[in-house]
């Protein structure tokens, strides 16, 4: 990738391309003098990638099935990519991942990629909803010249149903920083959200969906605080793509007497620090493609709590590197949190195996090294 490339990273949501595990990449491409454009949805983050140097062209992908909606986007695409006359195109989620590569590769973009961040579908999602989103994911996949996984699961299945030959197939986890993300204590956060400082916490980093299941994680919470009545939850994270579940987040707190004790921190772009107060890390998700912020816990030394679905139960080794539960099992989420609370040796045990692990397999700078080389190497396959 010596010559200078026109790059373009196509995703739903500008926040996504802005996140802890994107951004230093994109701001590698920057220094190596390629010149890097963005097409994405604008929430809050579309300021901040300008500052940093990219140029944002805004998209406005639904995140559900609207026809007519995501005809425009697909149109709106194609012109972006004929206008910029790029090398290489990079789609990163489900719906951007179709329309993205359908129109770069209509348009004959030398180099098309798209990393499949989970099917959209969970392990108990109906026959019909697989059957579709494979057949989606199908078709999209003849139409790139790199499909990346970050989890295995989903890779092999797709190889299984010959949606895409292993020759175009790379399996690439994503990475932690881990001079950003590292065990720690941040006492003036916990005093700025109130929470005593002898007070335990247990956490929760990311969306606030109906899929994240955080209902799961307050039901959880009151079982806990019957145990360890000085106990907090810390949930960092906003409802931007479905309001309703803040809504229904906040009601059952106030119902079970809890809002005093829980703190909603939003969106938050310095989440590092975020980990530093928490004692347990709760991942009470019910679909994940692979779940970042388990790695960032596992790389600031909090022992992890999750789901035993795709993604988690492939990073967290159980029993080992942290715990894994049954999905939506509130009452076994407690027991294992509670655990962590209870058994300090288990902890020091569980978050050096972790920790270990991620130096071993999550680096983010190794991951990047390798997006790099596959890049190098797909526009130099296709150079004139």
């Amino acid at each position: 990738m010596a010559r200078k490339l026109r790059i373009l990273q196509v995703s739903t949501l500008d926040r996504h391309l802005a996140a802890p595990y994107n951004i230093p990449f994109l701001r590698s491409l920057l220094r190596k003098g390629h010149q890097v454009e963005l097409a994405c949805t604008i929430s809050d983050s579309g300021d901040f990638l300008e500052a940093q140097g990219f140029k944002v062209y805004p998209l406005n992908i639904a995140r559900r099935l609207a026809p007519y909606e995501d005809l425009k986007a697909y149109k709106r695409i194609k012109e972006i990519i004929r206008r910029g006359d790029y090398d290489l195109v990079h789609t990163h989620n489900p719906k951007d991942g179709v329309l993205g590569r359908m129109a770069a590769w209509e348009l004959g973009v030398p180099a098309v990629v798209h990393t499949c961040n989970g099917f959209y579908f969970s392990d108990e999602s109906g026959w019909l909803r697989k059957r579709l989103v494979l057949m989606a994911e199908g078709y999209a996949s003849r139409r790139c010249h790199c499909l990346i996984f970050v989890n295995s699961e989903d890779m092999y299945l797709a190889i299984k149903r010959g949606m895409v030959g292993e020759k175009l197939v790379k399996f690439l986890p994503n990475g932690v920083d881990t001079e950003r993300f590292k065990p720690g204590e941040d006492p003036a956060l916990k005093e700025e959200w109130g929470i005593p400082p002898q007070a335990p916490v247990v956490g929760y980093v990311g969306e606030i969906t109906r899929e994240k299941n955080i209902t799961a994680l307050i039901q959880a919470f009151a079982l806990l605080r019957r145990r360890h009545p000085q106990l907090w939850l810390v949930v960092v994270g906003d409802a931007l793509k479905r309001p309703e579940e803040m809504t229904k987040c906040k009601n059952m707190l106030a119902d079970l007497h809890l809002e005093k004790f829980t703190v909603m921190a939003g969106y938050r772009r310095d989440v590092e620090r975020c980990y530093r107060v928490m004692n347990v890390y709760a991942h009470p998700s019910l679909r994940e493609g692979f779940g970042v912020s388990v790695i960032e816990a596992m790389a600031s030394g909090v022992p992890v709590v999750a789901n035993r679905i795709r993604g988690p139960r492939e990073i967290v080794k159980d029993g080992i590197t942290g715990t894994l539960v049954k999905p939506g099992d509130y009452q076994e989420m407690a027991e294992a949190i509670a655990f962590y609370l209870e058994e300090p040796e288990a902890v020091e045990r569980h978050t050096s195996q972790a920790l270990e692990e991620v130096r071993k397999n999550y680096r983010l700078k190794e991951r990047d090294n390798r997006l790099h080389s596959i890049y190098r190497k797909l526009t130099a396959e296709r150079r004139d």
